[in-house]
C-alpha cells in the first residue's frame, strides 16, 4: 500500500511542482545520453539547490529515491512527507550507517533508481567540493551503473545564503558515468577519483562564459549568512544586506550585486562572493590560533526528549575559542570542545546541528538570517582538522 501511494504521489507531483519549477527556474535538460536507461541505477550529482533531488528525477525514469540527511527527519511532518510520500532513505551523517545501505539495497531491487549527493553539502559559493569516499564504497556494493547529473545555473538560481530565488536558467546535463563492467573492475580509488572529476563544477567559471542574468530587487539579502568578515576593516558579524546591497556597518565598505551575480559597484574589494569567501576563509585560518575569544553569537539551545523531540533549553550566548565552544545562559553553562563534536551541519543558514558525546544538540542564531550558522560550521571543521594534525 505505501508503495502504491509513493508511486500516486510522486506522479502527482511531476504533474504540479514539476511544471512549476520548470517554469519558474527556466530548466533545461540534457539527458539523451539515458533517457532510455533501465533501472536499476544510481544517480549522482551535484548540490546547490534544496530541490536538487526532485529536479534531477524529473527527466529519467520515474520512482527515484534520494538518500537524505536525517536532520531532515526530525520533523513529524517533514519525516511523513519523506518516507511515505517521497520514498526518502535516511542516513546519519559522517556516521556508517547499515540501515541506509539495507534500504538502498531494498529499493535497487524494486527496479528503482536511488539518488544520492556525494558532496553532502549543497554549495555556499558555487563551486562543488570534494566527494565523500563513503559514496564511493556505496558504488562498489550496489553493483549498479551509476549516471551523473551536472547541475548548471542552480546556485545563482537560488544561492544558498539567500531566501529568494530568481529566474535565469538552469540547465541539467546528465551522462552515464559508470557501466555496471565499471563499477565491478574499476578500484575504489578509480571510483571516488572519476566520480569526484565528474561532479566538479564551478559556477563562475561557466557564468563568466555564459553571461545570463538572474534578476533580483533583494541579490544581495541576506549575504551575511555566507559572508561574514569585512575585507576593509577586518571585523566579523559587522555586514549587513539590503535588497541589492551589503555594506559594512562599521567602516562603509559597500559591495552591490547585479543581475549577473557579479558585484559591480566601484571601489568593490571582490568581484563576486567566491574570491571573498576564499580570503575570508584564510583569514579566518589566522584567526583561529587566538587564545582568547575568537567571535560570539546570540543563540537559542535545543535539546532532545527520550522521545527525541526538540525542546529550547535556554537563550543565551555561544562563544567559539581555539578548541571548544562556550554556551553561557541564565539558567545554565555548557562547554563542547570540538574535537568531541562531530555530524556537524546547517539547516536553513540560521540552524547548526551537532552530536557531543551521544546527544544531538541544536543552536538557532539571532536575529534570523543575519546571524551566519556557516561561520560556525566552518569554525568547527577547520578547527577539527587543526586538532586531528
Amino acid at each position: 500500500m505505501r508503495e502504491f501511494i509513493i508511486i500516486i504521489f510522486a506522479a502527482l507531483l511531476r504533474a504540479f511542482l514539476g511544471t512549476w519549477l520548470k517554469v519558474s527556474y527556466n530548466i533545461k535538460a540534457f539527458n539523451s545520453k539515458v533517457k532510455n536507461l533501465e533501472a536499476p541505477y544510481l544517480l549522482v550529482g551535484n548540490h546547490c539547490l534544496n530541490w536538487d533531488a526532485f529536479i534531477t528525477g524529473l527527466y529519467i525514469k520515474p520512482n527515484t529515491r534520494f538518500i537524505a540527511s536525517d536532520s531532515l527527519f526530525r520533523s513529524k511532518s517533514v519525516a511523513f512527507l519523506l518516507t511515505y510520500l517521497v520514498g526518502a532513505i535516511p542516513k546519519k551523517k559522517a556516521v556508517s550507517d547499515l540501515r541506509t545501505i539495507k534500504l538502498t539495497v531494498k529499493e535497487l531491487k524494486k527496479g528503482h533508481v536511488v539518488g544520492v549527493f556525494p558532496e553532502a553539502n549543497r554549495t555556499w559559493n558555487g563551486r562543488s567540493i570534494d566527494i565523500l569516499y563513503s559514496t564511493a564504497k556505496l558504488v562498489k556494493l550496489m553493483k549498479v551503473p551509476v549516471v551523473n547529473c551536472v547541475i548548471k545555473g542552480g546556485y545563482l538560481s537560488r544561492p544558498r545564503w539567500s531566501v529568494k530565488g530568481r529566474r535565469g536558467v538552469l540547465e541539467l546535463h546528465y551522462d552515464l558515468l559508470f557501466t555496471k563492467e565499471d563499477v565491478k573492475n574499476k578500484s575504489l580509488d578509480e571510483i571516488y577519483t572519476e566520480m569526484n572529476n565528474a561532479i566538479a563544477y564551478n559556477e563562475f567559471d561557466w557564468q563568466k562564459e555564459r553571461m545570463i542574468p538572474y534578476k533580483s530587487k533583494k541579490s544581495a539579502e541576506f549575504l551575511e549568512n555566507y559572508l561574514y568578515v569585512c575585507p576593509q576593516c577586518k571585523k566579523i558579524g559587522t555586514l549587513f544586506s539590503e535588497k541589492t546591497e551589503l555594506s559594512c556597518t562599521t567602516c562603509g565598505l559597500k559591495h552591490i550585486m547585479g543581475n549577473y551575480g557579479f558585484f559591480i559597484n566601484e571601489g568593490r574589494t571582490f568581484d563576486n562572493t567566491q574570491d571573498w569567501g576564499d580570503w575570508q576563509a584564510d583569514y579566518f585560518k589566522q584567526i583561529a590560533q587566538k587564545d582568547d575569544l575568537i567571535y560570539s553569537d546570540k543563540a537559542i539551545l535545543y535539546g532532545e526528549n527520550e522521545n527525541k523531540s526538540l525542546h529550547v533549553v535556554d537563550e543565551g550566548k555561544l562563544s567559539l575559542y581555539k578548541n571548544r565552544i562556550v554556551f553561557t545562559a541564565p539558567s545554565l553553562g555548557r562547554t563542547f570542545f570540538i574535537k568531541e563534536i562531530f555530524g556537524n551541519t546547517i539547516q536553513l543558514n540560521y540552524i547548526f546541528d551537532f552530536y557531543y558525546k551521544g546527544d544531538f544538540i541544536r543552536f538557532r542564531f539571532l536575529p534570523k538570517n543575519r546571524a551566519s550558522a556557516f561561520k560556525w560550521n566552518y569554525a568547527v571543521e577547520h578547527i577539527k582538522s587543526l586538532l586531528a594534525d
